[in-house]
């Protein structure tokens, strides 16, 4: 179960009070299942304006390209001060089927949800749709309006330690995104050990595939290194960006094998890395 609420909330502590949903259980969300969505303050067009012509036009090639090109693409559509440019990306462990439903329901979504904005980010769990009148493309998304903390509501016992083991298994998952994956996407558990107090930890972290490898790197750790402050303690939490994402949780959430495995103590090698 996981409240949620846009990091660059000046009332941050008090708006979890307010600012959350649930999760029904621990299974992971249908591909259509929104999480969230950000709608921009770049301006608003109208109906039938040129800037709603190009916007028809990028949603279009990227709900047609996007599961054909590996689960990534990006466009820009026209000049300005029309243009428009946007990235849709699927989660890297999806096929093909479940990455074009997402992104079905998320272009059908995104106007809706944000009327005649000219910017919007909006997530799934399986997909991220993103367009804006300003230029992003190959820029790491900075902006605190569009960086969602989402954390599950139940408790661990003696936090630190398994803090200490989420950064382990976290850091090792970035390195093989950044490093060795064509997808900048890698998955990975933290092995449970014999007696050991603590469940097995799994963990995701992805990035958009218009950032460089060195960018890529530079995302994630800006999001993961320190762990927000509501994130201490927590079995599982999650940080929604425009530009790159994780996830942890104590349950496994993603498909097929991981791609790396560590044994369950900070100082261990991995046990694997296919």
């Amino acid at each position: 179960m996981f409240p949620s609420l846009p990091s660059s909330s000046p009332l941050f502590p008090l708006c979890l009070l307010f600012f959350f949903f649930f999760l029904l259980n621990h299974s992971p969300p249908a591909a259509a299942d929104l999480l969230y969505q950000s709608c921009g303050n770049t301006g608003n067009y109208t109906t039938n304006s040129t800037y709603a012509s190009n916007l028809n036009i990028l949603l279009t090639f990227l709900d047609s390209n996007t599961s054909r090109s590996g689960g990534f693409s990006n466009f820009a559509v026209g000049q300005s001060p029309n243009q428009i440019s946007g990235l849709a990306l699927c989660r890297g462990d999806t096929n093909a089927s479940t990455c074009r439903s997402c992104l079905d329901t998320a272009i059908q979504d995104a106007p809706n949800l944000c009327p005649y904005d000219r910017s919007t980010v909006i997530w799934y769990d399986d997909c991220l749709l993103r367009y804006s009148n300003l230029r992003f493309l190959s820029i790491i998304d900075t902006s605190s309006s569009d960086e969602i903390l989402m954390y599950n509501v139940n408790s661990i016992t003696d936090p630190s330690q398994f803090n200490k083991l989420v950064g382990v298994l976290m850091n090792r998952i970035v390195d093989w995104a950044t490093s060795n994956s064509t997808k900048m996407f890698a998955t990975g558990e933290m092995l449970n050990y014999t007696n050991s107090p603590f469940p097995t930890i799994y963990g995701l972290a992805q990035c958009t595939r218009d950032l460089s490898r060195s960018q890529c790197r530079q995302c994630l750790t800006g999001i993961l290194d320190p762990l927000p402050a509501v994130f201490q303690g927590k079995q599982g939490a999650r940080v929604l960006g425009g530009s790159c994402n994780y996830r942890y949780e104590i349950y496994s959430f993603y498909e097929g094998t991981p791609t790396i495995r560590l044994q369950s103590s900070p100082e261990a090698a991995p046990a694997s890395a296919p």
